[in-house]
């Protein structure tokens, strides 16, 4: 391969590296929007499936219906995001190794154990479906009328 090559084919790798540090940080940002959104539908879902009153039966009923897939798209939404983030942090990780580069490969190691986040957002979610479908059942419609 020629110095012009060699020279083309870095910058190439510079590029690439720089578009993927992006897709980092928009994947990372992403997933915290994706957060805020989730607590605000899940709070107007819970305010017609458990008001008191305010809304009908049917209303409640449905909203107490929709809350379980509203958990599920956001959780898969969620599941994504984090593939896509871990994915373009393998692929940046590989190309630092190219470019001589150390802000991903060298990442320290936590002091103390503490679980990786998509343990921690799976284990909530999971929490949040089994805590929904449990008050769905529990707690009677029409108690405020």
């Amino acid at each position: 391969m020629s110095e012009q090559q060699q020279e083309r084919s870095e910058e190439s790798l510079r590029h690439e590296y720089t578009e993927v540090v992006q897709n980092i940080r928009h994947y990372s940002n992403l997933r915290f929007a994706v957060f805020s959104i989730f607590f605000a539908v899940m709070a107007g879902v819970g305010i017609v499936g458990f008001g008191k009153g305010q809304f009908s039966d049917q209303a409640a009923a449905v909203a107490r219906i929709a809350g379980f897939p509203v958990i599920a798209i956001f959780w898969l939404y969620e599941e994504r995001a984090s593939q896509f983030f871990d994915h373009y942090t393998s692929v940046a990780i590989d190309l630092e190794r190219l470019l001589g580069y150390r802000q991903y490969s060298t990442k320290p190691p936590p002091k103390l154990y503490l679980p990786q986040a998509k343990v921690l957002t799976r284990l909530f979610f999971v929490l949040l479906a089994f805590l929904w479908v449990y008050v769905a059942i529990a707690v009677p419609l029409g108690r405020g009328e």
